[in-house]
């Protein structure tokens, strides 16, 4: 079978290799991937690097696709079943999982090799997180459930109340996905910035109250024009740069929340004034990671069709040029996520 194999910084390393397809043992599951998604730390692996990651590695923890073979004694999954899989299991046992921190257990077990080649086994692990499909849902909704899942845990640490002004920084698929949440949260009054148009038009049809181009217009004039000048409730920020990092604690209002969802490059510094944060009695929150019940909502929340992933996804790379394509459609202002097609 193919599979994209990468060993290290630069696109040369980043290959499709022929390599031998998996056969399920006892408690394993084969699926033939339909849809992966490509995101921005396989962009970011590609060009530069990733600490998290020692190459030879396949990506590809989200993923769907169809079950074609199961090892023995398993029971509950068929061949023929559209599924999805949770990429990963906490081990219940380590300091941060005794502490209920799962998203940051010392010893996951992991989807490896992951979705990027045209099979992925399963391991007995991850069995039973193995999700069947609705004929419903296209495979790229589900692939994206781990995205959704991750989100999800930003969303609870923001702790949006019914009245909340939020404000998102970001008009990505991800900063997208954050108003949908924070709309289905209760939040009264959702500002969201970004540098696109059509995004900023998109944003507004899924419900942002108010957006801000933040090329032509001043975010911070305009969130405290929205909130009478004492500053947003809660603030996500969305990009992944030292800037809107430190921009975001300067929208908050005495005693709020920022949301620091977006990975930074290596080397980013943020230069935040800690009087803001001693004086104005912030809260300050990083988001990595999920837990099994943020995936478990994550895909109720997309088999009830209660997100919209339509805008979401705007771009394919077909598998058999990934390798080759995939970074530069990622990086294109326009692309919002990136699924791959087998």
């Amino acid at each position: 079978m193919q599979a994209a194999v990468w060993y290290g910084p630069g696109r040369e390393n980043f290959r499709l290799e022929k390599i031998d397809r998996p056969l399920p043992s006892a408690g394993e599951v084969l699926i033939k991937v339909q849809k992966c998604f490509f995101c921005a730390m396989h962009a970011r692996a590609v060009l530069v690097g990733h600490a998290k990651h020692n190459p030879p590695v396949i990506f590809g923890r989200m993923l769907a696709g169809d079950v074609v073979a199961v090892g023995e004694s398993v029971t509950k999954v068929k061949p023929g079943m559209r599924v999805t899989v949770n990429p990963e299991k906490p081990c219940g046992e380590c300091f941060y999982c005794q502490r209920g921190a799962l998203g940051h257990c010392l010893n996951p077990t992991k989807l490896q090799p992951g979705g990027m080649a045209e099979f992925v086994c399963v391991p007995a692990s991850l069995a039973s997180g193995i999700v069947e499909l609705p004929s419903s849902i296209p495979y790229e909704f589900a692939a994206f459930t781990e995205t959704l899942a991750c989100i999800l845990q930003g969303i609870d640490l923001s702790n949006i109340g019914l009245s909340d002004c939020v404000v998102i920084i970001g008009d990505g698929g991800v900063g997208l996905t954050f108003l949908q949440l924070a709309s289905l949260r209760g939040a009264t009054k959702i500002i969201l910035a970004g540098k696109h148009d059509d995004s900023l038009e998109q944003a507004s049809a899924l419900g942002a109250d108010c957006t801000v181009n933040v090329t032509r217009e001043s975010l911070k004039e305009i969130v405290m024009a929205q909130t009478d000048g004492y500053g947003a409730d809660v603030v996500i920020e969305a990009v992944g740069s030292g800037e809107t990092y430190e921009q975001a604690l300067t929208l908050l209002r005495c005693g709020g929340t920022a949301v620091g969802f977006g990975g930074t490059p290596p080397g980013t510094e943020f230069r935040g004034n800690p009087n803001l944060i001693h004086y104005r009695s912030l809260k300050i929150y990083g988001s990595y990671r999920y837990t099994p019940e943020h995936f478990r909502q994550a895909i109720e929340l997309i088999c009830t069709k209660k997100i919209d992933l339509e805008p979401i996804i705007t771009n394919t790379v077909p598998f058999s040029k990934l390798t080759t394509e995939a970074v530069d459609i990622h990086n294109q202002p326009d692309c919002r996520a990136l699924v791959i097609d087998f």
